[in-house]
């Protein structure tokens, strides 16, 4: 046997992903699904603001939010809406100031009236009817099932409460919209109390009017502000957004090149010094006036010299003004809107807004931050942007820092892979595909299955150190990780099997002792009481059926020899458990033991009879409505109970805290009566409990496996 069968052997079904491509959601397309609502949009992945810890942060990750709010409230507010541009795979959410946490729509909450209507996406959430708490009102994409089976499209709003409930659905069940409906449970944006924001270390501070945040030591936190006065002139024009047309004062020398870009207004002529006075306003109001304050520098100018001889003149075809020399031939061809006569080398023009015009180094990719708000715990920012979410576009965007000086950008939850490296239609498939169904509803985010029979040990390894929050291992993995040495003999990845993270134990199935019909009959074995005492009888006489060394069935026999104190004969068959046609057709065996799906058809078929179980006494097993009796159930072999136990383990570098979160998910999964009922019918008991009580349930088997290993030797 190969190395990697023998890994087979004993290892079973090991989860692995191997595809690590991010599932985006594709744009909407909103006449597409009035015209075909049954083609339902998926719902949105969700995300988190994660603080970006770069030097230089990606600010088209930052600075890619539109909200919508009563900015007289702002150092009130609580809650933020963030929405994404609609082209984004990113849902729009409430941000919680003060306790840090993104607030989504709850997975139970996507569907009303029963399931008769589904909300298939979110589209924006925004202060669309201000009251005095100022409500936020979530607008979403629903799609309704009617009567006789078509379908309808529409859009509505509706309030959430703190857990992303409804508190005012989007419209009732009689079809009546909700927009003017407010309720005592829904968010408000005011902080209770009208409490003022949360002191912080980060100090607001202006440069050349250009806002910035300077930390307790007095550092700049990036974007700086510009330490020229110029940049600092060319920022503030932008953000008010310029409209095409406006005009500018800028400075020019005798060859007609741009010295100081036309951004400014009236500027004065240069001094004799060869300085120029530069002004910009100052103060954090966007919209001047007369009243606004205003900030001036000297500009030293580097020396230049001539244009003496050349005077302004007006085109009269143009309507320009340009520069002649004494010939009166045009040395500046006319362009300018206005012209003063050159001194010390320079001349003070009016011309067309420098739009294209951008200071030395200028990234377009940079924001320019137009204010600062303090909201609770965290400091947001307004900016003029240009990057992918605004189309190429200078557009106002918003994005949030922390405390400590990092700026907050959205990690989206990836799609939860877990992938099955055996064909589909066994028990960790069935298994698997149950997770799939359910837990999307709790974890609002998305669940895949994927079966890989021919998983490598370097595939295996792989998963081990590099899964992440992604990827798990669902596997029947025999306890403990690694195996027993002399027992399980798999290749060298004892290490990282070792490193696996616990989630938690999904569903447990015990073994089933059956014996040929025939046999039964003729040896006058009908129970765990005629059996024991044929065994006594004749030590060695009967032949158990079991599948190879590590897999449960060995387990099981061991349990029942060493509680019996009986001598009986083991065989063993490859794979995991023997067919039940070794016992019906070839008669290799008189007795054999093997999961409830090895047995079910021969049982109902007549062809084996069970003689009991290695379930718990206090959760029998039961067939078409037949209870099985439980072998722990007998005096002789109290305490008995063997299961084959079907697991989720997470990668070594996953995330402790998101592996509880998954572990409490599939606990709520596993308390609902309809899968309790689904776990009844194929004879299984569900897991759910914590990462601690799997380790405990590991060291359990780990100490039943060597107490086994010298009973069964065949």
């Amino acid at each position: 046997m190969s190395a990697l069968q023998v890994l087979r052997a004993w290892l079973g079904l090991l989860a692995l992903s191997l595809g690590l491509a991010c599932a985006q959601a594709a744009p909407p397309d909103y006449q597409d699904l009035y015209a075909h609502p049954e083609r339902a949009m998926p719902m949105q992945q969700h995300w988190q603001m994660q603080p970006v810890s770069s030097s230089a942060p990606p600010w088209a990750e930052i600075f890619m939010f539109q909200i919508r709010f009563d900015p007289r409230l702002v150092d009130r507010l609580r809650w933020l809406s963030l929405n994404p541009d609609p082209d984004m795979a990113l849902a729009p959410a409430l941000f919680d100031a003060l306790d840090g946490r993104t607030l989504f729509l709850a997975p139970s909450a996507r569907s009303l009236c029963d399931g008769r209507w589904q909300v298939v996406r979110v589209e924006s959430i925004s202060n669309s009817s201000v009251n005095k708490v100022l409500q936020p009102a979530t607008k979403v994409w629903l799609v309704q099932h009617k009567p006789g089976g078509t379908l309808e499209a529409t859009t509505a709003y509706g309030r959430l409460d703190a857990q992303g409930h409804w508190a005012v659905p989007p419209l009732t069940c009689d079809g009546s919209t909700t927009n003017v409906v407010f309720s005592a449970d829904a968010l408000a944006y005011l902080r209770p109390d009208d409490a003022q924001p949360l002191p912080s270390d980060l100090q607001l501070d202006l440069v050349y009017a250009q806002p910035g945040l300077r930390d307790a030591r007095g550092r700049w936190l990036a974007p700086v502000p510009p330490s020229d006065i110029t940049t600092a002139h060319w920022m503030d024009y932008k953000k008010q957004i310029i409209t095409p047309g406006s005009g500018g004062s800028g400075l020019i020398d005798p060859q007609g090149r741009m010295v100081i870009p036309f951004i400014f207004g009236d500027l004065p002529d240069a001094t004799a010094q060869r300085r120029i006075h530069l002004c910009s306003n100052a103060g954090l109001r966007l919209l001047r006036d007369a009243r606004t304050p205003r900030v001036c520098r000297w500009q030293r100018l580097q020396r230049s010299q001539g244009g003496e001889a050349l005077r302004p003149v007006l085109d009269a075809a143009s309507g320009r003004w340009g520069y002649q020399n004494a010939r009166g031939q045009w040395a500046i061809a006319p362009q300018f809107h206005e012209a003063r006569r050159f001194r010390h080398g320079y001349a003070v023009v009016a011309a067309p807004f420098a739009d294209d015009w951008r200071p030395p180094g200028w990234q377009d990719a940079w924001p320019m931050v137009r204010q600062y708000w303090r909201m609770g715990r965290y400091w947001v920012a307004e900016a003029l942007v240009r990057n992918p979410s605004t189309a190429g576009q200078w557009a106002i965007r918003y994005g949030l820092m922390n405390d400590a000086g990092q700026w907050l950008a959205p990690q989206a939850q990836l799609p939860l892979q877990i992938t099955v490296p055996s064909p589909a239609g066994g028990r960790n498939g069935h298994y698997a595909q149950m997770l799939a169904a359910h837990l999307p509803a709790l974890l609002g985010r998305q669940v895949e299955v994927t079966h890989l029979p021919d998983a490598s040990v370097a595939d295996y390894e792989r998963l081990a150190a590099q899964g992440g929050n992604r990827q798990l291992l669902f596997t029947a993995m025999t306890l403990p990780r690694g195996g027993i040495p002399g027992l399980h003999q798999g290749p060298p990845i004892d290490t990282a099997l070792r490193s696996l993270q616990p989630v938690t134990l999904v569903a447990s199935q015990p073994m089933v002792l059956a014996i040929d019909s025939t046999q039964a009959d003729a040896l006058g074995i009908h129970s765990t009481d005629d059996l024991l005492a044929y065994a006594r009888a004749h030590p060695g006489r009967l032949r158990v059926g079991t599948g190879e060394d590590g897999w449960i069935g060995q387990l099981a026999l061991a349990q029942l020899l060493a509680r019996s104190g009986v001598d009986l004969q083991r065989v063993v068959f490859p794979g995991r458990y023997p067919d039940s046609d070794v016992v019906t057709k070839a008669h290799a065996v008189e007795l054999v033991l093997a999961p409830v799906n090895g047995v079910a058809t021969a049982v109902r078929r007549g062809q084996l009879r069970v003689l009991g179980t290695t379930a718990y006494p206090a959760h029998p097993q039961s067939l078409d409505g037949i209870t099985w009796p439980t072998l722990g159930a007998h005096a002789l072999l109290a305490g008995l109970a063997v299961y084959d136990h079907f697991i989720l383990w997470a990668a070594a570098n996953s995330d402790p805290a998101t592996n509880r979160e998954l572990q409490q998910a599939i606990a709520q999964l596993l308390a609902k009566p309809e899968v309790q009922q689904q776990l009844q019918e194929i004879q299984a008991v569900g897991g759910g409990g914590s990462p601690e009580s799997l380790l405990a349930l590991e060291a359990q088997m780990r100490e039943q496996w060597l107490r086994a290993q010298a009973l069964t030797a065949p």
